[in-house]
């Protein structure tokens, strides 16, 4: 199991964006990460911008018993400059697609 931390968390066009990191072994990985609000269709999932696109249900912060669902895929890059600009357009994609 992997302890993923959380490396960056800001906001964009008012949705919750994440950026997390974990090590195995000398690597560190990276993913992105996208809070959806009301729902996200599987069709939405299929037709994302970026691949390998997967459903999380987190704890919601500050908020006992209370779960959030976000979609996050890996990044198989250390660029986290261009990481951030995938989970901006994730977001938009997101924002667009909701139900």
């Amino acid at each position: 199991m992997l302890l993923w931390q959380t490396a960056k968390r800001w906001t964009y066009r008012g949705r919750n964006c994440e950026i997390q990191r974990t090590s195995v072994d000398d690597e560190t990985l990276y993913r992105g990460l996208v809070a959806v609000g009301t729902g996200l269709s599987d069709r939405a999932l299929d037709a994302a911008p970026v691949a390998d696109l997967r459903r999380k249900h987190r704890p919601e912060r500050g908020a006992e018993g209370e779960y959030r669902e976000w979609v996050c895929f890996q990044w198989p890059d250390e660029r986290r400059s261009d990481l951030r600009e995938e989970v901006n357009g994730l977001a938009d994609h997101v924002a667009d697609a909701e139900v």
